[in-house]
């Protein structure tokens, strides 16, 4: 995936694995996902992204460092692509990974 849409700041990071993720993490999104037109401007960009391939799987998660939470996937949810249909499907609480598959 290329970094970012214009609107939302994507950072490129050296791939970590975090407990819960199936693949590495390499892309951070800078300040989180916190207004209604920031989860639209990445539910497009996903959309764009995996639209050009014929099977793909893109993995989101609501992780932060804090104390409330420990930095690992608390619950996972998968979703066809066919029906990634909404911005608001992205909106996770702390802990949730999404894992949207293409096949």
């Amino acid at each position: 995936m290329i970094d970012g849409t214009g609107s939302l700041e994507f950072i490129e990071i050296d791939p970590i694995n975090i407990p819960g993720f199936d693949y590495p993490i390499q892309r951070e999104i800078f300040n989180g996902i916190e207004k209604a037109w920031q989860l639209r401007e990445l539910h497009q960009y996903i959309l764009n992204h995996m639209a050009r391939h014929a099977n793909c799987i893109i993995q989101i998660a609501h992780l932060l460092n804090s104390n409330l939470v420990e930095l690992k996937v608390q619950e996972k949810n998968v979703l066809l692509f066919s029906e990634f249909t909404e911005p608001i499907q992205l909106l996770l609480n702390e802990g949730q990974l999404l894992t949207i598959k293409k096949e």
